[in-house]
């Protein structure tokens, strides 16, 4: 997965330190932060409850791109019981494929500022075994770092120039004084 030059891998860090993210657990799921910054594991439900959701969802604090790395595992024979995606402003859209009972991939999105994105483990009979997902790798959308604009810049020069004539005045005050008389002819 390449990254732009400009776009360091946020993983579950800073503005997306798990602490950051809202979770929904349906039924008897769950949600590992214990390997953040570099990962999280979702866990879906197998308590007999029916339909449940296992959501790990965040606004975009700024627009751009998210992408992350995913890896599926389900005790199901078929998994289209249990499947895997992502959410944006509530749309779900599976990234697992039914049937396949291990997979994986790498997914990126575009989210604009305030759009909230996230990760579903989904269950739709919790029996039979639960399916967990992985996510890694994952990058988001930070606010640019600030960097200082002219005005600063052009004040920092201006003050060291003066600090500079101002040294050289301290110095020639200190400088001894010659009460020598001096013939033009030395000048």
């Amino acid at each position: 997965m390449a990254l732009r030059p400009a776009q360091a891998l946020t993983q579950f860090a800073g503005d997306y330190a798990p602490t950051n993210w809202t979770q929904s657990i349906g039924g008897d799921g769950s949600i590992d932060t214990s390997g953040a910054p570099v990962s999280i594991i979702l866990r879906g439900s197998d308590d007999s409850s029916g339909g449940q959701n296992t959501d790990f969802t965040i606004a975009a604090p700024t627009a751009g791109t998210v992408s992350f790395a995913w890896n599926y595992s389900t005790a199901e024979l078929n998994s289209a019981y249990d499947v895997f995606g992502y959410l944006l402003n509530g749309a779900f859209t599976q990234l697992t494929l039914n049937g396949i009972t291990n997979q994986s991939g790498t997914t990126s999105f575009s989210v604009l500022t305030g759009d909230v994105f996230g990760f579903r483990q989904n269950t739709q009979d919790s029996l039979f075994g639960r399916a967990s997902t992985t996510i890694s790798n994952f990058n988001g959308p930070t606010a640019p770092a600030s960097v200082p604009g002219p005005l600063p810049i052009l004040g920092v020069g201006a003050t060291f120039a003066y600090s500079r004539r101002l040294r050289r005045r301290i110095n020639l005050a200190k400088s001894p004084v010659s009460t020598d008389s001096v013939a033009v002819e030395q000048l």
